[in-house]
């Protein structure tokens, strides 16, 4: 399998713009193709400026909201009102300044029991795409933390690798989490990395450059044309390029 696709940008501003003209150039014409498109969004502060913009006119090109179905890889297990819920975080940015029907968020429980949040959100993806095989959504979103974690895949997490959604223990902070695995994951159309910040250096060189490497943002594998990661400056800052 060829290396995934690594656009580097001089700052997080340019990222920031770069990485919403191509969700939307994706979500336009998925929805041309299919009528319809599913997102998935991703916590963290790196994607938080993109959802802003994405809810502004920044392109002559309007994305048709009404047909966009949002869903989330990961949540911590609060409420919505938590300033930690992911979901919160998706809604004030973007989902609260466009016109999306309420049925078309299909967002995780993060106030339920980690176990039950993640059953149930497994049943409603599986409800959604209603097809064999394992669901694909069209786009997906991703960031990086500095020990190599994506969406609550930590690198001391265990998971069942027959299911879509696990619930998961964070050592780090003791506290529950609801995750996308890599299974579904690795099986969507389009996977955008986002990663900003000198303190993703390490993690990102070892995951970009290290076959061996076991950090669990390396276990995202899908095809060379299907995986961009887009990063700044700060976090390629160990990259080497040509």
């Amino acid at each position: 399998m060829q290396l995934p696709i690594v656009e580097v940008f001089p700052n997080a501003e340019a990222l920031t713009r770069a990485a919403s003209e191509r969700i939307a150039d994706l979500l336009i014409k998925t929805i041309q193709e299919k009528t319809r498109a599913t997102l998935v969004l991703t916590g963290g502060k790196t994607p938080m400026p993109i959802y802003e913009m994405l809810a502004t006119p920044f392109s002559s090109n309007p994305i048709d909201w009404k047909r966009v179905h949002f869903f989330w890889g990961d949540e911590r297990c609060v409420s919505p009102e938590n300033p930690d819920s992911n979901f919160g975080m998706a809604r004030d940015a973007l989902i609260s300044k466009i016109v999306a029907p309420h049925e078309n968020v299909h967002r995780m429980r993060g106030e339920l029991n980690a176990e039950d949040a993640a059953a149930l959100y497994e049943r409603e993806i599986l409800d959604f795409f209603q097809g064999p095989g394992i669901p694909s959504f069209d786009l997906l979103l991703l960031g990086m933390g500095e020990d190599g974690h994506t969406a609550s895949l930590f690198p001391s997490t265990q998971w069942d690798e027959e299911r879509f959604i696990i619930a998961n223990h964070v050592p780090q902070s003791g506290a529950k989490r609801v995750s996308m695995t890599p299974l579904i994951l690795n099986a969507a159309a389009n996977i955008i990395f986002l990663v900003a910040g000198r303190d993703k250096a390490k993690a990102l060189a070892c995951v970009l450059k290290n076959p061996a490497c076991d950090y669990p943002a390396a276990k995202i594998r899908a095809s060379h044309e299907r995986l961009v990661w887009m990063v700044d400056n700060s976090a390629a800052s160990l990259l080497v390029r040509n």
